[in-house]
């Protein structure tokens, strides 16, 4: 049996005042502020703890640690993934909050890289994905769906060139010895989502992972403890989210809560799901 652990949307607090750093950090603060103790520090620690109680094999973290990608925020994040495993057994799927402007995505690349991919070309983070973990009998396969967006815009992104490079990626797998399993912060697939928040190439994405026989994503951004089942002409495929791994219940949010998926040698699997008592 392999295990793999999904967990998201951290969003460490506390959160600093971006002086210095624009309109678009300075306007994300004070909407953070608006929703005093959505997300608990103490939380996320006590969900680290029961994760790592678990054992997993791997640990899939679908985005967003931060909320408004300052160096000290990066800091904290190293730490907070030093706490899930070794970069070896740790993916993560950088998320809209984790890549809030251009400068936060070169700080990114300086201070986490080595949870990302191998460089693959400057500047762009995406040219680092997707990311491939074998682990048991899973392949976990991570991409980037964080990219800066404009103002008001929690969108994800793909680009051209990441999905070219999960199809080549996807069709030298072994479906018969490994089960694919996708790991995304934004959804792909997410009936009557914003387009505000939207993964703007979902429905390319869903074609792409039905053609190489992908039958579950993880993914974050919603908050939620959820499951949708897509169903296209080759079959159907699950997505998984997980709720923020920071919350404390309010403003709307699922409570904090973590995720295991169990793969058996036959690639049969099983979602569990475990929140704080």
């Amino acid at each position: 049996m392999t295990v793999i652990a999904h967990v998201s949307d951290l969003h460490l607090t506390p959160v600093p005042f971006p002086f210095g750093e624009g309109l678009k950090p300075a306007l994300g603060w004070i909407n953070w502020a608006r929703k005093p103790g959505a997300h608990d520090g103490a939380i996320a620690a006590r969900i680290i703890a029961a994760l790592r109680a678990a054992r997993p094999d791997h640990v899939a973290l679908t985005g967003d640690l931060i909320e408004l990608g300052l160096t000290t925020e990066y800091a904290a994040a190293g730490a907070a993934l030093g706490e899930f495993g070794d970069p070896e057994r740790v993916s993560w799927a950088p998320g809209n909050h984790d890549v809030y402007t251009r400068r936060a995505a070169q700080r990114l690349q300086a201070i986490l890289g080595d949870w990302l991919g191998p460089p693959a070309g400057e500047g762009d983070l995406r040219a680092r994905f997707p990311r491939l973990t074998l682990a048991g009998r899973v392949a976990v396969v991570t991409l980037c769906s964080g990219t800066p967006t404009w103002l008001f815009s929690a969108e994800g992104e793909l680009g051209a060139a990441q999905l070219g490079r999960l199809d080549t990626l996807l069709a030298g797998l072994d479906r018969r010895a490994q089960l694919p399993v996708l790991a995304i912060h934004h959804p792909p697939h997410a009936p009557g989502l914003s387009r505000l928040k939207r993964l703007r190439e979902g429905e390319a994405l869903m074609a792409l992972l039905a053609r190489h026989g992908c039958p579950l994503v993880l993914h974050g951004h919603l908050h939620r403890a959820c499951d949708t089942v897509w169903t296209g002409a080759t079959g159907t495929i699950t997505l998984a989210g997980a709720p923020s791994a920071s919350a404390a219940g309010r403003h709307g949010d699922d409570p904090a809560g973590f995720s295991l998926i169990h793969v058996a040698s036959d690639l049969s699997w099983r979602l569990e799901r475990r929140t704080l008592s």
